[in-house]
């Protein structure tokens, strides 16, 4: 919010620097994001009178205009601006002066005629951006009259971030009201005199408020005679400073109360409101209405619409219809000055796409209990500068109204959250400063703090140690230093067990990522579109994007390899340890998981990189790395099953057990997915549960003795029907258990030349060794003959040769 320093002083006196106004309100929670000086001394620049006006022989949009300013004889310029003319008074700017830009006007030949000066518009001497035409001033001043003397002295404009939560500050009043505290001054609030005709206003107009919840009150006052014109100087001077392009008269004074007040009104021309009557309503379905940007908008049933008898003026507090507007042969006005819930205006700006300055406020609440006062300085006003005059009385739609909120605290309890010495009656005065009543209880150490009914964002005690808080200064706040306490009761191994996991991840060569919570529904569809029912929708969500709790970790860490890949990053491992929401039997439960992704030659050497990675090499790579995950956290009963789920490809997808019981799931991802982010090359991913990961990690090893006899190796491979699983193997190999046999492996799956149709060869490494005695090629071969028999027997299977 840009905020004229001059126009604050009207309300609030202060001896101050800019820069020590900028620390003050910045400390206090309205910060200054920047301080900017509007116009200049403008040396130089003088008050000038076009006498003549000739066209230019050799341009068609240039004119030759001969200048009075004061001096004994006159100057001869080349101008384009389209609005002069003989009469007419304008800043004008003789050969050797300095624009506030740094620009030195010298003696020119434009076009092949000779200008000895400018006659300027606003923009050229720093005063907004307007270069439509020169700038008209009034025609009692004489020319050569020092411009500064017309305008005045430079601006200085501080602009403010104003948090969501101080719609109150929204204004220049409520600005002044906090200045009014920091610097122990009163508040000067603008004088009010109206003076009304005898005409009845509820013989002008009438209002009905059909939804009472989203139009809380409505006020509506009728002026007639009213003629429209510029408004004056000093009004649309104060309007460009604080960001606001002045229109008329009428206009002007609605915006010029809307950021002295914080209330935003709007003026129609009363003419156009059929049957005298104004319907605060819905929108109808398909309804449909010009807006002030001459734009057609569709309306929806959810939009709050100002009407009359037969159709829609306004979109109810974010813009007015241009069937309504005032123009310049409207005479009679209709005022509104209204409160509209917050959450209804900000939908309807979303929706439509138009954030205005009354949207703007609206939607961050505004005062119900002064729309009548905002109501009053407008008409005040409008009489004065339209010469309009003010029908008897105003048509206030008031169905319930605010109850005043009181707030119970101690005294003891907000000294002690802030951590400072502040006494009772401190705080007392600080309330008062700030307009907060004081409600006493039988005990003295407790009080009942009134809220006035312009601070919307006090609600609870903890609001209150704020106030105090930054009227007091925080930098009056002792700094302490942290107290570290240790609680011999408190468990903190989960908290060691979660850091030891990222450190297993990390040394297996996995990058750690980080999504939002929030996803959307279209990137979930790409993994499983059946699953709606159990996702978790947010009522009212910040955008589309981050509409739903996300029910995988697996999209965002598929979507964080493909952001990646589109980076030329061709390979990387990832994993996130994060909440997932999903619905079950109708409720939302959250479960802590960890997924793991990883694209490109990851378990490839350098030299092997360049070829296409395929999808046996990438799935086995997942499949080693959860099996070393599991192991290094001391999951030893570990197996897994085939299982086709949506988020990856058809018979590429396996099911985690521990113990029998499922704890995740991994696979290569399906095709769908994959192609929206480009990635042509196999992607596995996979999800295991948490607490399953953290099961066994506080458990203490067992040591296992050094060998002190040499090992021997044996391998066996074998041809099988495709149907045989690797687990049927590795079953088959712990049964038979064979004596001496210390580990052993699988090291080569084939299936082509040499194999016949419908079968696979799984090749085995064994490694014997004894605790006991060095083992002879004898004994080995023996006990490897039998298990090469035994599982042949059991699997159906034949040996291979080579």
């Amino acid at each position: 919010m840009k905020v004229p320093v001059s126009w604050l002083k009207e309300y609030v006196d202060f001896e101050d620097t800019i820069e020590g106004l900028a620390d003050k309100l910045t400390f206090a929670g309205l910060e200054v994001e920047a301080i900017e000086t509007i116009g200049s001394d403008f040396e130089g620049v003088v008050v000038g009178q076009v006498t003549q006006v000739e066209p230019h022989p050799g341009a068609d949009k240039l004119r030759l205009c001969t200048v009075e300013y004061g001096a004994e004889e006159t100057m001869r310029v080349v101008c384009g601006a389209p609005n002069v003319e003989v009469g007419g008074k304008y800043p004008f700017a003789p050969v050797g002066t300095t624009l506030p830009g740094g620009f030195t006007l010298k003696k020119a030949k434009i076009r092949g005629e000779v200008s000895m000066g400018m006659l300027c518009a606003k923009d050229e001497l720093g005063l907004g951006e307007d270069h439509s035409g020169l700038l008209v001033l009034d025609a009692g001043l004489e020319p050569g009259t020092p411009f500064v003397k017309v305008w005045g002295a430079p601006e200085t404009v501080i602009e403010l971030e104003i948090t969501p939560n101080r719609p109150d500050c929204l204004s220049m009043l409520g600005v002044a009201r906090e200045m009014a505290v920091l610097y122990g001054t009163e508040l000067k609030m603008p004088a009010i005199e109206i003076y009304e005709t005898d005409e009845d206003v509820n013989a002008e107009i009438s209002v009905r408020i059909d939804d009472e919840a989203k139009c809380p009150r409505y006020t509506a006052r009728v002026m007639k005679g009213a003629k429209i014109a510029p408004s004056p100087d000093w009004m649309q001077q104060r309007l460009e400073a604080a960001g606001i392009r002045p229109i008329s008269n009428v206009v002007d004074i609605t915006n010029y109360v809307m950021l002295e007040t914080g209330h935003p009104l709007h003026a129609f021309d009363k003419n156009t409101v059929a049957g005298n009557q104004i319907i605060v309503r819905t929108a109808k379905p398909g309804e449909k209405m010009h807006t002030l940007d001459d734009t057609e908008r569709e309306l929806t049933e959810e939009m709050l619409v100002i009407a009359d008898a037969e159709k829609a003026s306004a979109v109810a507090g974010v813009m007015g219809g241009a069937d309504s507007e005032i123009k310049a042969d409207s005479s009679t006005i209709l005022l509104e000055a209204a409160a509209f819930e917050t959450s209804t205006i900000r939908h309807t700006a979303k929706k439509l796409g138009m954030i205005t300055d009354a949207s703007y406020r609206f939607q961050r609440g505004v005062n119900t209990d002064s729309v009548e006062w905002a109501s009053r300085r407008a008409a005040a006003l409008t009489c004065e500068l339209t010469g309009a005059t003010l029908c008897k009385g105003i048509v206030d739609v008031y169905p319930g109204t605010r109850e005043q909120i009181k707030i119970p605290f101690s005294y003891q309890r907000i000294e002690r959250m802030i951590g400072a010495e502040i006494s009772a009656d401190e705080m007392n005065a600080i309330f008062g400063k700030l307009e907060i009543g004081i409600e006493s209880t039988e005990s003295k150490s407790t009080a009942v703090a009134l809220v006035p009914a312009f601070r919307l964002d006090l609600e609870r005690e903890v609001d209150l140690v704020e106030e105090i808080a930054r009227i007091h200064g925080v930098d009056n706040i002792p700094a302490k230093t942290p107290l570290a306490k240790v609680i011999p009761e408190a468990d903190d191994s989960r908290v060691r067990a979660i850091a030891g996991l990222r450190n297993v991840l990390q040394g297996l060569g996995v990058g750690e990522i980080m999504n939002y919570t929030l996803v959307n529904h279209p990137l979930l569809d790409l993994f499983n579109k059946e699953n709606r029912e159990s996702r978790e929708e947010l009522p009212h969500p910040i955008s589309k994007d981050q509409s739903v709790i996300r029910t995988s970790l697996i999209p965002q860490l598929v979507e964080s390899l493909g952001r990646n890949h589109s980076r030329q990053i061709n390979e990387a491992c990832f994993y996130e340890l994060g909440r997932v929401v999903n619905r079950v039997d109708g409720a939302p439960v959250q479960t802590e998981t960890v997924s793991l992704g990883m694209m490109g030659p990851v378990g490839r050497s350098l030299l092997e990189k360049r070829a296409p990675v395929k999808d046996e090499e990438m799935f086995v790579w997942m499949k080693g790395l959860v099996e070393k995950l599991l192991s290094a956290q001391k999951l030893d009963t570990v197996s897994f099953k085939a299982e086709d789920r949506p988020e990856y490809e058809a018979g590429k997808a396996i099911s985690i057990l521990v113990d029998n019981e499922t704890v995740g799931h991994m696979g290569l991802v399906n095709k769908t997915a994959r192609g929206e982010w480009r990635l042509s090359g196999p992607v596995a991913a996979g999800e295991i549960n948490l607490e399953a990961l953290l099961k066994n990690v506080s458990e203490i090893s067992k040591t296992k003795d050094l060998a002190q006899f040499p090992s021997m190796s044996r391998d066996i491979a074998l041809i099988l029907d495709e149907s045989v699983r690797h687990e049927d193997v590795v079953a088959l190999i712990e049964k038979a258990n064979p004596q001496n046999l210390e580990c052993f492996g699988l090291f080569d799956f084939y299936q082509g030349k040499g194999i016949e149709s419908g079968k696979k060869s799984l090749a085995y490494t064994f490694v014997y060794r004894s605790a006991k005695q060095t083992l002879t090629d004898k004994k080995v071969n023996k006990v490897h003959q039998k298990l090469a028999d035994f599982l042949c027997q059991q699997l159906g299977a034949s040996l291979r040769d080579s």
